[in-house]
């Protein structure tokens, strides 16, 4: 079996408008190679507006409305899978939510964020909706298992162990990871760890411009640094080899060394 998996992280910053956000994110998909995943960051479809909250909240979109809907038929008419992030309409509040799109057009993952980020002064629980569920591992390139999260989920590392634990192989994160101090090397440090406490890859996009710190990443499951670009919009192409995760995990057994009698993760 082919062990390789070709990928596209766009790294950028979004704006208020939906329609030009819209209008990028199919200019990119058009432009990716055929047979490849390409991945957005979080607030892809709209930059959160915390001055206007009701504004924000009126320009969410459903499932069906015409924001996934043109993504779900570039996919299709590009062949290419897509990790999309949107501003889901729910009843009030909207849910902050990751698509995976396949090269058919079809939805075959959704999950919206579990831990919202009401840190560092901010308070994004006033614009989305907890999600309250992790869905299982999805296929990508129709080969392997991948799992999502979505920026802030990434300090809580339950999630991704429970993918790991149900055979995904790759750790997706789509980020709008804020600059500050220290940032950077928190991002690089959790992320990094994620890939090396699970033996999988992590694909991370996030935003970039002034409020957020770019540094979209490929990291493979020995804590490696694969790709890495700057802070500037960007897209990172990547070809990656999965047969180093059955090796890394050969190699460091750690999901075989839990110790199980002492402590489990969502019941695994």
């Amino acid at each position: 079996m082919d062990t390789t998996m070709k990928l596209k992280i766009i790294q950028w910053k979004s704006t208020g408008d939906v329609s030009r956000n819209l209008e990028f994110i199919l200019d990119r998909i058009g432009k990716t190679g055929k047979d490849s995943l390409v991945i957005f960051p979080e607030y892809s479809m709209i930059y959160p507006d915390y001055k206007d909250t009701q504004s924000f909240i009126e320009k969410s979109q459903g499932i069906g409305d015409f924001f996934i809907h043109s993504i779900q038929d570039s996919a299709r008419k590009n062949s290419v899978e897509v990790m999309i992030n949107f501003a889901e309409k729910s009843y009030g509040k909207p849910f902050n939510t990751s698509l995976h799109i396949n090269s058919s057009g079809m939805i075959s993952a959704r999950y919206s964020k579990t831990h919202l980020f009401d840190s560092y002064g901010f308070q994004e629980s006033s614009l989305y909706r907890r999600g309250m569920n992790i869905p299982d591992p999805f296929q990508v390139s129709g080969r392997f298992l991948a799992g999502v999260e979505i920026c802030y989920d990434i300090r809580f590392p339950e999630i991704s162990r429970m993918y790991s634990l149900k055979g995904a192989s790759i750790l997706i994160v789509q980020a709008g990871f804020y600059r500050g101090e220290m940032k950077y090397d928190t991002w690089m440090t959790m992320l990094r760890a994620r890939a090396m406490e699970n033996g999988m890859f992590v694909l991370a996009a996030n935003q970039c411009g002034p409020d957020f710190l770019g540094h979209s990443t490929v990291i493979d499951p020995y804590g490696r640094i694969l790709a890495e670009v700057s802070e500037e919009p960007m897209d990172l192409e990547a070809s990656v080899d999965l047969s180093i995760v059955e090796k890394y995990r050969e190699d460091v057994p750690v999901l075989n060394h839990r110790r199980k009698d002492l402590y489990e993760v969502g019941g695994l």
